[in-house]
């Protein structure tokens, strides 16, 4: 009786010494996803208003997406989310002021002396010039053709003109967003990403800071706090790689 008492007490002493680490573990495991959870919906909560009307916003242009999806090999919930966080930005009002304030200044000299973000994806005259130059340069004649961004006037005034049209218009944005990805698809084939997430941000990085960057300062972007969800005004500031996640989640 004695005998079994002791092994008892010692089976005891064991599984209490197994036990508090894996309490330990479970409850600190707990933690880190609650707080997790937390901030996720807190980050969501930062955004407000402007989040339910871009998304939708974006959920108006669905059917669009998913036409231009087959282009450039990307879903339609990643094209929505690398201009996710533009569209929260997107102000109707101010980019129809801006757009006719400026046009006037960008086609007569050129985006060195005008060169502004407009349209709902919040694309800049230059970022067009350089997407319809990569377009020729470097993707193939089947994928050009169905881009359709050449233009039939030789005439540098009447080009910017029309570049500067096209970029008011909703279904041209989501034409040059297409090409952008198709244009990151061949930059970045040789680059292995771990997940979606991980080339999401990558992209969406990319479309925020612009082309020509260096690996190194893409990753030390998408860890930078540098984005406003109100052009030229004060606050706090975001990822924006973070909130292109974000949504991309919430999407999913």
């Amino acid at each position: 009786m004695n005998q079994a008492l002791k092994m008892f007490i010692s089976v005891k002493k064991k599984y209490k010494f197994f036990f508090i680490p894996a309490a330990i573990l479970f409850f600190c495991a707990a933690f880190l996803l609650a707080k997790s959870k937390y901030q996720e919906n807190d980050f969501g909560r930062s955004f407000g208003n402007k989040a339910t009307l871009a998304k939708q916003k974006l959920d108006a242009l669905k059917p669009l997406f998913e036409t231009c999806s087959a282009i450039c090999k990307a879903d339609s919930r990643f094209m929505q989310a690398v201009i996710f966080p533009e569209v929260m930005r997107y102000n109707s009002l101010k980019d129809g002021i801006e757009a006719e304030s400026l046009r006037t200044l960008y086609v007569q000299f050129g985006q060195e002396y005008a060169n502004f973000s407009i349209g709902i994806f919040q694309m800049k005259p230059s970022f067009a010039e350089q997407v319809e130059e990569k377009v020729k340069r470097i993707l193939p004649v089947a994928v050009t053709g169905e881009l359709q961004l050449q233009y039939n006037n030789n005439e540098e005034e009447a080009i910017r003109m029309e570049r500067v049209e096209r970029l008011q218009n909703e279904q041209w944005q989501l034409v040059y967003l297409t090409a952008f990805l198709c244009i990151c698809n061949e930059t970045y084939k040789e680059r292995t990403f771990v997940n979606e997430l991980e080339k999401l941000q990558w992209y969406a990085t990319v479309y925020n800071a612009g082309f020509d960057k260096t690996s190194e300062f893409i990753v030390k972007k998408i860890k930078q706090e540098n984005f406003y969800l109100q052009q030229n005004m004060p606050g706090k500031k975001f990822k924006y790689a973070a909130i292109a996640g974000w949504f991309y989640k919430s999407a999913s």
